[in-house]
């Protein structure tokens, strides 16, 4: 796939937390209305994907908008080997690998490139709300 916008829907939050962001990693939704975080929790719920890197000193002010993908096509770092057409959910380093749990776990998005190591860039179908 082109690597030009494929955006439906993006929106600015407040970047909580006290480690960098980094594009193409998973945030989560954060403690205060309009804020995310990094998502290391395995298995989010939804979340969105990180369209720039914010480094930990800019965060740490508690002033920085960070744009998220909330919807759409989003290039998305891989947190391992991951076949095109898999069904993902995020890692505890908020990176994407394959949804490996049971019926009824959530699914953050459908990969259309395949990525054969970790830290490669994937293009991914975002499904917030989907279940596997």
């Amino acid at each position: 796939m082109g690597v030009g916008p494929n955006y439906v829907l993006d929106k600015g939050h407040l970047a909580q937390g006290v480690t960098a962001y980094t594009f193409g990693e998973f945030v989560v939704p954060g403690t205060v209305e309009q804020s995310v975080t990094r998502a290391t929790t395995a298995g989010a719920l939804f979340a969105w994907v990180c369209q720039e890197d914010v480094d930990a000193t800019r965060i740490a002010t508690g002033k920085v908008m960070v744009g998220c993908r909330m919807l759409g096509i989003s290039r998305v770092v891989a947190g391992a080997a991951i076949a095109k057409n898999a069904l993902l959910t995020n890692d505890t380093s908020a990176r994407a690998v394959t949804q490996a749990g049971a019926a009824g776990t959530p699914v953050l998005g459908i990969a259309l490139t395949a990525a054969t190591n970790a830290g490669d860039y994937i293009d991914v179908l975002l499904t917030p709300g989907a279940t596997k």
